[in-house]
């Protein structure tokens, strides 16, 4: 019976319905929308940043080279990453010439340095080389030449032929480097591979970062662990800026919304003084009136709610492609949230109307006062 009067009562006033719940739809979609995207594009914006490079870092904390049981012990205390990539940097001779070399394993170097580009191919076994930009230029090397490197450290030191199978091109350092796979160095070297650089690309916020390199940075490990502080700061401001400023959004408009509930249920009061006055004036009681009134205003915020979720999850996927270039990612709890957000919004701004409307006095109303 209950459900049925505050129906009749709602559908009987279609249009004050509708801007109500037009209100709260808006309300409703501003909110999931902009949390949506307050809480699922900074993550995402931050595993966009990792594609600038590493993190982390981890080098040798005296002279000595990390060696494969380091690497094994940073990935345990690492853990879960994105990209890990060691690396070993030594000088060849070309030409009578010394030339920086850098030795790693490619795959891995490219995840953790994705701005790599190419032109060619990657070396795809020993005896080919990627050559620098920088390089290339200065010794007017090819993509399909043959390169005779050797080890300088002896007058009888290892040498070898080396095709190159592309130029790099990345804006930094290695463009002034010849890049190989550790089997090539390896033909110079002659020893297993010693590292002097491991680069991590971790997706965590800063505080996460600094307990990983603290717990790296140990005298008996022989490494330290090092933040890359100007990533991190960056990823880190970016997200809290744009957490920041859509949540101050938000409560703007759920502020705006109650106030617009607030005052077109008033005017729904004022239409309903003379129905109102015939119920007390027949028996109903404040409290009666009062639960009429609150039910009609969660079943607002029901109707309100499920609109704007709709319309909320649209708009942050196009916001988020448009301006963040991000496909967003969905969350279950977006609708309930919202559905939650939307009843308490059309209960408190019912409040003080049905507070207003409980005091209605039979005599007054029915006089035509």
């Amino acid at each position: 019976m209950y459900l049925r009067m505050i129906t009749r009562s709602f559908f009987g006033r279609l249009s004050r319905v509708l801007i109500a719940s037009l209100s709260i739809a808006v309300g409703a979609a501003t909110l999931a929308g902009l949390g949506l995207i307050a809480y699922t594009v900074p993550a995402q914006m931050q595993k966009e940043l990792r594609s600038y490079g590493a993190n982390l870092i981890v080098v040798p904390s005296g002279s000595d080279s990390l060696t494969d049981d380091s690497l094994a012990e940073a990935d345990a205390a690492v853990g879960e990453n994105l990209g890990r990539a060691p690396y070993q940097y030594t000088n060849l001779v070309y030409n009578q010439q010394p030339i920086s070399v850098m030795g790693t394993e490619l795959d891995d170097a490219q995840k953790v340095r994705p701005y790599w580009e190419i032109d060619g191919k990657e070396p795809a076994e020993t005896g080919e080389i990627l050559v620098g930009e920088k390089v290339a230029e200065t010794y007017r090397f090819k993509v399909g030449e043959t390169v005779g490197l050797s080890e300088p450290t002896t007058d009888d030191g290892a040498a070898e032929n080396l095709t190159v199978s592309g130029i790099l091109h990345t804006g930094g350092a290695e463009d002034e480097l010849i890049v190989m796979g550790f089997d090539t160095l390896s033909e110079f070297t002659g020893a297993d591979a010693q590292y002097n650089l491991i680069e991590y690309s971790v997706n965590a916020k800063g505080e996460v970062l600094t307990q990983i390199a603290d717990q790296l940075t140990d005298e008996d490990s022989g490494m330290e662990g090092e933040v890359v502080r100007r990533m991190t700061e960056s990823e880190s401001g970016i997200a809290q800026t744009l957490q920041t400023l859509i949540w101050i959004v938000s409560a703007i408009i759920c502020v705006l919304t109650l106030i617009s509930i607030s005052a077109t249920l008033n005017a729904v009061v004022s239409e309903r003084s003379r129905e109102i006055g015939l119920k007390k004036a027949l028996g109903a009681v404040a409290r009666d009136i009062t639960r009429e009134f609150i039910g009609e205003s969660v079943l607002l915020g029901i109707i309100g709610g499920a609109v704007g979720s709709a319309v909320g999850i649209w708009m942050a996927n196009f916001i988020s492609m448009e301006a963040f270039a991000v496909k967003i990612s969905i969350s279950w709890w977006v609708i309930p949230l919202t559905l939650i957000f939307s009843v308490i919004i059309a209960v408190v701004g019912s409040l003080a109307p049905a507070r207003r409307i409980s005091r209605i006095n039979p005599v007054d109303v029915l006089g035509g006062e």
